[in-house]
């Protein structure tokens, strides 16, 4: 019976984590968002993104050759083989609570960046800072700077599937996720404060998540969990 009952026990945090990550991050977007739309904000973060814009290597190597899978085709190609992993070998919980989370993560945060992106209104780097080599990015990316869409969807699916991942899942999540967000800001998109704001609206739609599924759980998958017969 013990055995049963810590099988079907949801892997979602308590409600002191989720409100924690809630607040924490709740904050985090309010402080990025005063930061970005400071007068000196460009200049004080420009210095920031030249050296990332023309890293030293390794580092500027492995920013090369990630580059080309950070574009919307290739990295939705990437979230969707993730995803594919995720759900085959999910844990926890059933295989509908994590497409209802990724689900739930992309549109939480996409609505929170693109209302901010038009609150903020402020330029990208590659308006402000002559001679950025853009690698490959649009001279004039459509929207703006504040804050980073890529960044908060990549953060908010890892954060929003956290519980069902296993270790080898997390680890790659989180390299992912740090990837697109320097990718963003090597490439002249975005400037250091808007990718932590991304981050930031991430974690805060992945802690939604978790509220979602410790509120209104969904029937989990028996024919996975409930273990050897007894026939």
């Amino acid at each position: 019976m013990v055995r049963e009952h810590s099988r079907d026990r949801s892997p979602v945090p308590g409600p002191r984590a989720v409100w924690a990550v809630a607040a924490s991050s709740a904050l985090g977007i309010a402080v990025t968002f005063w930061l970005a739309v400071q007068p000196g904000a460009a200049a004080a973060q420009a210095a920031v993104v030249r050296w990332v814009n023309d890293p030293p290597e390794p580092f500027g190597a492995v920013l090369a050759l990630t580059n080309a899978w950070f574009r919307p085709l290739p990295l939705a190609l990437v979230a969707l083989a993730l995803t594919t992993w995720i759900l085959a070998t999910t844990r926890g919980g059933s295989r509908g609570e994590v497409m209802r989370s990724a689900v739930l993560a992309v549109a939480v945060a996409e609505l929170f960046a693109q209302v901010l992106k038009r609150l903020a209104d402020q330029p990208r780097p590659t308006a402000s800072i002559p001679g950025l080599d853009v690698h490959g990015y649009p001279k004039d990316p459509y929207g703006n700077s504040y804050p980073s869409a890529h960044t908060a969807v990549t953060v908010g699916l890892v954060a929003a599937l956290w519980p069902w991942l296993t270790r080898s899942q997390r680890v790659v999540g989180v390299a992912v996720a740090t990837l697109v967000a320097l990718n963003r800001v090597y490439i002249g998109a975005h400037w250091p404060v808007d990718v932590l704001g991304g981050a930031a609206i991430g974690l805060f739609s992945g802690s939604v998540c978790w509220l979602v599924a410790s509120r209104w759980p969904l029937p989990r998958d028996r024919h996975i969990w409930a273990g050897p017969s007894r026939l």
